[in-house]
């Protein structure tokens, strides 16, 4: 299917020379632009760890009492006793990620290139390169890579695996050939991005593309950046006449299957998930991610019917089939068998395989711009997953024996439930003028209340369903609720732009972003930025990146 696709586009790529020859009246068109740039950071204690040097018992001082693990005694941390999380995985209950204060958080360089030709007045062919490369982060040696071959320096080993898997590359961004076939109809042809959402730092709507955040704090870098590109087909119906349109999106799952979802975030160290608190029974040699791709019945499509009720206000209505991107789900496991007595070890798990689960999206937008002297925009975004797939904790499992497979107990099926699941958020933009703070310029205002409902949650399944896998202590909640501010302005007319984010996850975890950017003449561009989290409890929400606090620096150059 891969091949038909590329011959379809390298055939009309062929076609195009021809067709502009026969219409020399059409100024051929060819633009090419992009950057280069820089960007590291490190970890610092900000306001939310102020005190995190002095231990909880108050009997003396840990170099990184955050960044420590323990073992427990009568299920209570024993301070007393901090222990190895990669020597002891399951008697270890770790408290953060594992790495120190004032070590880097990132050093990666990218360059970026983009060029558009447009040998006809009715199509454009578009592409993006991206090539990019990081130094090795003394923090990912913590990551938690699929499997650890035998006599390995574990440390080394989970450093150097996230830095071939996620932290060098060169990748085709974005390679597609628009065609406007006619005033009503137009086609979108290769690798893109396909932008159905447009709430603020929550993707709630734009669920085509999966999403790469392992190289930095997700929500605080642009999801143009963090998008995973797919090969797919785009078509779009206009109809001018009642201003509304039909968009129709079809993936053939030909990228490569590890693009298809998230990256898991176990497999990096630095912005990754920390080593799980509540230790399995099992002890796991591998794990394998069944990622989706490359089969008919991973193929998705959806649509989207957009239109204006009026000049003020405008809706849209969306349906994706699809996967879930993340976490990946655990599917079954294979028992290791005792080479020598050829028993089964029925507490030591030889492969565990996680999924990518099938499941359906349906959401809705709806917005309205109010006149002065209200001056504001209000928008509303909701979705229903009717059928997303939870997990069980890992001590209380659900699970029966597939006797179709080997012999007797080989292979063990876990019975993971679905639930519905309800989405909507409201965001409301205003820019105003506060002289005192910028006499020149407006000050742009963002609140955002969103809101995820799992309506059939009972009880039981409150102590049993587990956010993630591995973290026991973070349960599914009926109702979650997050609460996001931003405000961002400029000063001598674009030379100077702050911008201060701020994020609140009831009850008790979120982040305080603030950033600065600077022009420096017409291709320079400087950013300093730093983010504080906070949260009492490492295991949920954003609470996993308490210890992350950092200080952020990127210089761009544009061409």
């Amino acid at each position: 299917m891969r091949r038909i696709v590329l011959v379809l586009i390298g055939g009309m790529l062929l076609l195009i020379p021809s067709l502009a020859c026969a219409q020399e009246e059409d100024e051929e068109k060819f633009e090419i632009g992009g950057y280069v740039q820089i960007q590291g950071g490190m970890f610092l204690p900000l306001m939310s760890r102020i005190d995190s040097r002095l231990d909880s018992t108050g009997t003396g001082y840990y170099e990184n009492p955050k960044n420590l693990a323990f073992f427990k005694k009568k299920d209570k941390l024993d301070r007393t006793r901090p222990c190895d999380p990669v020597a002891n995985p399951n008697t270890c209950f770790v408290e953060s990620h594992g790495g120190k204060d004032w070590t880097m958080s990132m050093l990666r360089g990218q360059m970026q290139l983009r060029a558009e030709w447009k040998p006809i007045e009715n199509v454009l062919v578009h592409a993006v390169v991206r090539a990019f490369g990081s130094m090795k982060l003394d923090a990912d040696k913590y990551a938690q890579p699929a499997k650890f071959p035998t006599g390995v320096n574990k440390f080394d080993y989970a450093r150097d695996s996230a830095w071939d898997m996620f932290y060098n590359g060169i990748e085709l961004r974005e390679f597609y050939l628009d065609i406007e076939a006619t005033d009503w109809l137009s086609f979108r042809i290769g690798r893109q991005q396909v932008v159905w959402g447009d709430i603020n730092s929550y993707r709630l709507l734009d669920v085509v593309n999966p999403e790469d955040t392992t190289w930095h704090f997700g929500p605080l870098e642009s999801f143009e950046d963090t998008r995973i590109p797919l090969w797919m087909l785009k078509m779009m119906f206009e109809m001018k006449e009642i201003e509304h349109s039909l968009e129709i999106v079809w993936v053939p799952g030909i990228d490569r299957p590890r693009d298809m979802v998230n990256p898991p975030l176990t497999l990096v160290g630095a912005w990754g998930l920390p080593l799980s608190n509540t230790p399995s029974p099992y002890v796991i040699d591998e794990k394998e991610f069944m990622y989706p791709g490359r089969k008919v019945e991973d193929q998705r499509i959806g649509l989207r019917w957009k239109g204006n009720f009026s000049p003020e206000s405008s809706y849209s209505i969306m349906y994706f089939y699809t996967h879930q991107y993340s976490p990946p789900v655990p599917m079954y496991y294979d028992l290791y068998r005792d080479p020598q007595t050829g028993y089964f070890d029925s507490n030591r798990m030889r492969k565990l395989y996680l999924g990518f689960p099938r499941q359906h999206i349906v959401g809705f937008s709806v917005d309205y711009s109010f006149d002065s002297p209200v001056g504001m925009v209000a928008k509303l975004e909701a979705s229903i997953e009717p059928d997303r797939m939870f997990v069980r904790q890992s001590t209380t499992p659900k699970k029966h024996f597939d006797q179709s497979y080997g012999s007797g107990q080989e292979r063990t099926v876990f019975e993971q439930p679905r639930k519905p699941v309800i989405n909507y958020a409201l965001q409301f933009m205003r820019p105003t003028m506060i002289r005192w703070l910028n006499p020149t310029q407006n000050i742009l205002f963002v609140l955002q209340f969103q809101h995820a409902i799992v309506p059939t949650l009972t009880e039981e399944e409150k102590n049993d369903l587990i956010q993630i896998p591995g973290y026991n202590d973070f349960k599914v909640a009926k109702n979650s609720y997050t609460l996001v501010f931003v405000a961002s302005t400029n000063y001598e007319h674009g030379a100077i732009a702050p911008r201060v984010t701020a994020a609140y996850i009831h009850p008790e975890s979120g982040f305080i972003s603030t950033q600065v950017d600077f022009r420096l003449g017409p291709t320079w561009r400087l950013r300093l930025q730093l983010t504080d989290f906070f949260g009492k409890d490492p295991y949920k929400a954003l609470g996993f990146f308490r210890d992350r606090d950092e200080l952020n620096v990127m210089l761009r150059a544009q061409f």
